[in-house]
């Protein structure tokens, strides 16, 4: 089965002008920001990079699809804001890794493929951010819900244009497939997450407060055309609820990553799908 891969690699020298599919621009308040960050892989030549989201789990962690992290040469960032263009944008150095290791047997083999990932950073958070809370029982997730995804994503999957500011936008929880720890989402509406926004959040309403479900994985069906207007997957998070409770107590035991790194303000600008494919 083929279906495309929602990261987004990264080249230089143009200006994004619009981002998620059908979104809304998250404002400096909005508690979405508060959690969601752009992870930037810097290719081994540090001449480019991929870009994708992830969310704020700890005061030094957060979560984020396994397949953004797949190159071991090189050191990511954290970056932090609502525009990752902007020159002033605080950046955090990724210091350990932790990938599912379901990922490296299960890439791309049907359903539950264990596509969830930890990094851990240094230096602290910028003021206003802070951790969400997370949804701890798959009863929670309940076909017909609606949730809030986020990520900095493109918005235009025909051009491969725009990235690197966050937007949000709501969409519902269709019939749970079969497997156990994923769920699908409806993106027929004109609205939903599309490429950069991998690893990004999914988000459940709690009262007034919000919760985070699960995370940006895949398009859906292998069939549709890739341009993001159709079904999507997301990896749900209470499912790895005990692997990432093990996983926080080895990354704060774990060496420091010492491979080199980028400049991530001159890469964060024209997008170019990488039109990825997992068999």
């Amino acid at each position: 089965m083929k279906y495309s891969v929602l990261i987004l690699f990264l080249v230089t020298n143009a200006s994004a002008k619009d981002f998620m599919i059908g979104a809304k621009d998250v404002r400096s308040n909005d508690p979405i920001q508060a959690s969601t960050v752009g992870i930037f892989d810097p290719s081994p030549d540090g001449k480019t990079g991929s870009l994708c989201t992830g969310t704020l789990i700890r005061k030094d962690m957060a979560v984020t699809a396994a397949h953004c992290l797949s190159n071991p040469s090189t050191k990511p960032s954290i970056i932090f804001g609502s525009d990752l263009h902007s020159s002033s944008a605080p950046h955090r150095t990724v210091e350990a890794v932790a990938v599912n290791p379901k990922w490296k047997t299960h890439a791309g083999k049907g359903m539950d493929q264990g596509d969830i990932a930890l990094v851990k950073f240094d230096g602290g958070l910028p003021k206003s951010y802070r951790p969400i809370s997370t949804v701890s029982t798959d009863q929670e997730i309940q076909a017909g819900s609606t949730v809030t995804l986020a990520g900095y994503g493109i918005s235009n999957a025909q051009t491969k244009t725009g990235a690197g500011k966050l937007r949000r936008a709501e969409v519902s929880i269709l019939k749970n497939r079969p497997g156990k720890s994923e769920m699908i989402l409806d993106q027929t509406h004109g609205r939903g997450a599309c490429h950069g926004d991998s690893g990004g959040p999914a988000f459940l309403k709690r009262g007034r407060k919000m919760a985070l479900a699960g995370l940006t994985n895949r398009g859906y069906p292998s069939t549709a055309p890739d341009d993001c207007a159709h079904q999507v997957v997301y990896t749900k998070l209470p499912s790895y609820r005990s692997w990432i409770q093990k996983s926080e107590k080895k990354l704060d035991k774990a060496p420091a990553l010492s491979h080199r790194t980028a400049k991530t303000e001159s890469h964060v600008s024209r997008a170019k799908n990488s039109r990825r494919k997992r068999v």
